[in-house]
């Protein structure tokens, strides 16, 4: 099992990022979702309703497109071949995705917005213990399936706890990788500490050793002060 151990400290310094990660709405019903994702404001992130393969063709810089659609897959999987043939890594949150023109496809994914939050908060916001994109492209590039899930909790305790439970209706056999990224609001709460990490170094060990685990510490500054949130982007070619 791979276990993440390089730290960053990004307290006074935050790299500008290029937008090269695209959040591409098709069909129906997508605009409310495109919406959505703009008011995160993440400043790498670009977002677009498209109506044909014309409206969104891959430029040179785009590292990531998310395809989201809940009918006209033809359209939707379409654009994905593009910047799927163009080696840009491509997610899918489409009902009817044709699983050759992405990376990765969702299950399980009621929540658009959410599962598309989860995906992108770790790249646009400090570390303080960094994940990255590479961190990212290793979980789902090529990997068929993915899905999501989110913990929180008062502490880290008791956010492993309640991670533990949800993890319970998980097929854990299947799931080949997991980035693992705690949050905290750094404004309103102290610093993380080694006893802190306990619990969830004791999660993350107690893992099948088939599975390659990736994570990091990563500020959110939206979340109350008394709240921890633990969010998994497990991925596997038969979950």
């Amino acid at each position: 099992m791979t276990r993440r151990t390089d730290s960053g400290i990004l307290e006074n310094f935050q790299q500008p990022f290029p937008m090269s990660f695209k959040v591409i709405g098709v069909g129906n019903g997508v605009t409310d979702i495109i919406e959505k994702v703009k008011s995160f404001g993440y400043d790498c992130v670009g977002c677009l309703v498209a109506k044909s393969t014309d409206d969104c063709i891959p430029m040179d810089d785009d590292k990531m497109a998310i395809i989201v659609a809940r009918d006209n897959e033809e359209l939707a999987n379409a654009i994905a071949k593009t910047y799927h043939d163009a080696g840009v890594l491509t997610i899918g949150l489409v009902n009817g995705a044709d699983i050759s023109c992405y990376d990765s496809i969702a299950i399980d994914s009621e929540n658009i917005p959410e599962v598309i939050r989860i995906l992108l908060a770790p790249l646009a916001t400090m570390g303080y213990i960094c994940y990255d994109f590479n961190d990212l492209c290793t979980t789902l590039h090529n990997r068929r399936f993915f899905k999501t899930l989110v913990a929180d909790g008062k502490s880290i305790e008791d956010g492993v706890i309640n991670m533990q439970r949800k993890m319970e209706n998980v097929t854990v056999d299947k799931i080949e990788f997991i980035s693992a990224l705690l949050y905290f609001n750094r404004e309103k709460l102290s610093a993380i500490t080694m006893d802190d990490m306990a619990p969830f170094n004791n999660m993350m060990s107690g893992l099948p050793e088939s599975i390659d685990v990736i994570w990091g510490v990563n500020f959110d500054n939206t979340l109350s002060d008394d709240i921890i949130r633990l969010s998994f982007i497990m991925s596997g070619r038969e979950l």
